[in-house]
């Protein structure tokens, strides 16, 4: 500990540290393989969409998707998330983003057959708790892997089917 010749590992001794054995590739990043960290990560850009759709910050809740189309093809505009909300509202005081509402019991992932994307349902929850309205998500796997960040379509906004 009180060595007077110590030096803190950095230049060659940290360049010592980080080479691999011969032959040994470096693995590229990939965001996807630890589900639970990934998940959070989807939560987290979920919860980022449905705070700026909630209040009326329609940018942001754009700007949290990867994608601007829907299930349909059809385009997420400023506009058409304003009208959801507004028929949103015709039944329901406001959105819940509390931690009642941010509960994982109210996220459902489930990964598609063939392991390239994860659907995702988002229950909406409400101070009434009716909790009928659903976000439903789309992550591309393959996407998220290049980004470094889950990549994420809205694929539907409205009353629970």
């Amino acid at each position: 500990m009180r060595d007077p010749e110590y030096q803190p590992l950095g230049g060659v001794g940290a360049r010592a540290m980080s080479q691999r054995p011969p032959g040994e590739a470096a693995e590229a990043p990939d965001i996807t393989r630890d589900a639970k960290v990934f998940t959070a990560a989807i939560r987290t850009r979920v919860f980022t969409f449905l705070r700026g759709w909630s209040t009326g910050d329609t940018g942001a809740a754009l700007g949290a998707l990867g994608r601007l189309d829907d299930a349909a093809g059809d385009a997420w505009t400023e506009e058409r998330l304003r009208a959801a909300f507004a028929e949103y509202r015709v039944g329901h005081e406001r959105l819940r983003l509390d931690p009642e509402a941010r509960n994982t019991r109210h996220t459902y992932v489930s990964p598609s057959d063939d392991g390239e994307v994860w659907r995702v349902q988002q229950m909406l929850v409400d101070p009434e708790m009716t909790n009928d309205w659903v976000a439903e998500f789309e992550i591309d796997l393959a996407k998220s892997r290049e980004a470094d960040e889950p990549v994420i379509q809205l694929r539907r906004l409205g009353i629970l089917a």
